[in-house]
């Protein structure tokens, strides 16, 4: 069964008082086109712009390549330590799809049933908050992690920053009344929860939100300057 994506209405711009989403300078060779697509970089890459939507979805290759490779992490789970990433479609199913994964994650790594129930709901609200800022046909990336019994979920939607102060400001607005629930959860766990926009060569925004213990200095995952949501 899909599930529906509720717009968020934008409130007038009298009633604007968030600053502008930080925007990183491009450099000459990364620099975003003017419909927001990344140029290929030297010829390595020649990828949609929504699949450098997280500083996971790349990896400078080594200039030498060891073979055979060297073998997978066969540690068993651990509880306080692991990171995931999922890349799914903007649809209206995907809400629920990470969910279910994310359920699968925390079972396996035995996470303590106290803090199940609001990371499931976490990454839930922040599948559909990607997916409101990520066109039909795109991709969201969300990823799910645990360290120093900090839990935090990182969602990457397509949505590129906007140049013109007054939409920028109207579309941080988006955010916040969109982060509504997001904020109040991670708030209430003694968490935090906000958005940047994404580190070249990632296009659109990061926003991300913690929950758990020990969250000092746990912020700006896959962005600059941290904007509170």
């Amino acid at each position: 069964m899909s599930e529906s994506l509720p717009t968020v209405p934008a409130k007038p711009s009298a009633a604007l008082s968030a600053d502008s989403l930080p925007v990183r300078p491009a450099s000459r060779t990364s620099g975003p086109r003017p419909n927001g697509e990344l140029p290929p970089t030297e010829g390595r890459f020649s990828l949609p712009a929504y699949a450098f939507g997280s500083p996971y979805a790349l990896q400078v290759a080594s200039r030498i390549t060891q073979c055979p490779p060297p073998p997978p992490d066969l540690r068993d789970p651990s509880p306080s330590h692991f990171v995931y990433g999922l890349t799914l479609p903007s649809v209206g199913a995907t809400p629920l799809i990470v969910s279910e994964t994310a359920d699968a994650v925390l079972d396996v790594h035995e996470v303590e049933d106290e803090l199940v129930g609001p990371a499931l709901e976490l990454v839930h609200e922040l599948a559909v908050h990607a997916c409101r800022f990520t066109g039909a046909g795109e991709m969201i990336h969300l990823v799910l992690r645990r360290s120093g019994g900090v839990l935090q979920v990182v969602a990457h939607d397509t949505h590129t920053p906007h140049l013109n102060s007054r939409l920028a400001r109207q579309c941080a607005e988006r955010r916040h009344v969109s982060l509504a629930a997001v904020r109040e959860l991670a708030e209430g766990r003694g968490g935090e929860c906000g958005f940047a926009a994404a580190h070249p060569p990632a296009t659109g925004v990061c926003t991300w939100a913690s929950i758990g213990a020990g969250l000092t200095g746990v912020s700006d995952p896959g962005g600059v300057q941290e904007e509170a949501a």
